[in-house]
């Protein structure tokens, strides 16, 4: 007898659980469970486990797109070839004369400031002046156009060096055209002339005593016949030689004369070179006197002169102004050639040193100034040196592209204290890649 077929109406249902009402239903099944039951499920729930590996795989296919470079940081520095020069204070006191102006154009040897010390800087100055004069003449070998120094009593720590000059420049005045040298070399050589004259004189003299000389040995020499033959007396013959002994003596006296006078000419020639090296001495004395006080006022500009050591634009490192406290080693201006040329140092450590080479760019970011504002200074390896630096750390040369103009396009204003951190792109590489090299260092192991 074949089965009787199951039957699963709510009738049925009803019957089996032994319900007599269809309330007692309801508490079963609410109108919320028969909603869901009753109702076709949304196609985000249908398809969901679909979507899910779909948004994988664009995933997965966007790493393969999505740049994720090997970099390599490093701490950096900005220098140049030409930098930026400081002008820095070697003395503690007030500014007295500011002659700065900002972004004003200056060449070397300008000045800029003038601080404070126990001199009026006025007098210094007109003393500089003087000093740079007269060293001009000295190199032309013109010694008589050395002008009068003028009277200065506020050199402080140069009045020494001051007093020294003016000695020498009393001395100095021995020597020009109507001072007391040349009267002296005048005197001496009119005193050679009469000398010369007398000499003249006294060989015209001694001429005329060699002529009568002459005549009386003649007339000895007669009375000397006479004598022998008796003819005369020799009392006669004895005259005529204390005549002629007489005039032999003359002629002694005479040249003793020409060689006192000839003496006296050397003495004079003497007294003249004297004069000369008495004069170079002096001329000799008065350059290291100039010396000693163009070192003195070197040295004192140096502590309280503030000068352009460079051409090129004038900045001020901080806002003062005259009358204004300086301090010892305060940076006051900066000095911006013209054209300046600037590039990175970049000091690389032992780690991933092997991954650096020439021509791969780089990304600086600068301590100073915000990355997500500014941006970076793109840069280029231009040079890696074989031997490191300090201890193991290697000094890499960097050329900025596009000067200190950052991505952005914003420029950066420089100083010799920016820094900042350098990442260098050692390979460019996709994420995809950067993942799969993971996986092939598991493969290689």
């Amino acid at each position: 007898m074949p089965q009787q077929e199951e039957s699963y109406s709510l009738d049925a249902m009803l019957e089996a659980a032994n319900i007599e009402r269809l309330d007692e239903a309801d508490r079963i099944y609410s109108h919320e469970v028969r909603e869901i039951i009753s109702s076709k499920p949304v196609w985000i729930v249908r398809n969901g486990i679909a979507m899910f590996f779909g948004i994988i795989g664009l995933l997965f296919t966007l790493t393969f797109f999505i740049q994720y470079p090997d970099i390599v940081k490093a701490p950096v520095k900005i220098v140049g070839d030409n930098l930026p020069k400081q002008i820095i204070s070697k003395s503690e006191g007030r500014i007295v004369y500011l002659n700065a102006l900002e972004n004003k154009k200056v060449i070397v040897g300008d000045v800029l400031a003038i601080l404070q010390s126990n001199a009026d800087y006025k007098q210094v100055l007109l003393f500089k002046k003087w000093i740079d004069q007269t060293e001009l003449d000295l190199k032309g070998n013109n010694w008589n156009a050395i002008s009068q120094l003028a009277t200065l009593n506020q050199l402080g720590d140069l009045q020494k060096n001051y007093q020294d000059i003016a000695q020498q420049i009393y001395q100095l005045s021995w020597a020009k055209t109507k001072g007391y040298f040349n009267q002296k070399r005048d005197a001496i050589a009119q005193d050679i002339r009469l000398i010369n004259l007398s000499k003249e004189n006294a060989n015209n003299q001694k001429q005329l005593i060699l002529q009568d000389l002459a005549m009386q040995q003649g007339v000895l020499d007669i009375n000397e016949k006479l004598a022998n033959e008796k003819v005369i007396a020799p009392l006669d013959l004895i005259k005529d030689k204390s005549t002629v002994l007489s005039k032999k003596q003359q002629l002694v006296q005479v040249d003793a004369a020409d060689i006192n006078q000839s003496a006296n000419i050397v003495a004079k020639q003497k007294e003249l070179l004297e004069i000369e090296k008495l004069n170079a001495d002096i001329q000799q004395n008065f350059i290291a006197a100039l010396f000693n006080a163009k070192s003195a006022l070197t040295e004192w500009s140096n502590r309280y002169i503030l000068v352009a050591s460079e051409t090129g634009t004038l900045q001020f490192a901080s806002y003062f102004q005259e009358n204004s406290w300086i301090k010892t080693g305060q940076e006051l201006f900066y000095i911006i050639p013209k054209q300046p040329t600037y590039f990175a140092e970049l000091i690389a450590s032992q780690q991933n040193f092997g991954k650096l080479k020439q021509g791969q760019q780089v990304n600086i970011a600068l301590n100073s100034y915000q990355r997500n504002e500014f941006g970076v200074l793109q840069g280029t390896i231009i040079n890696i040196p074989q031997v490191p630096y300090k201890d193991t750390s290697f000094l890499i040369k960097v050329k900025l592209t596009k000067g200190l103009q950052t991505n952005y396009q914003k420029p950066i204003h420089f100083s010799n204290s920016l820094t900042g951190t350098a990442d260098v792109i050692t390979a460019e590489a996709s994420l995809a890649d950067r993942l799969l090299y993971q996986w092939r260092g598991l493969f290689a192991r």
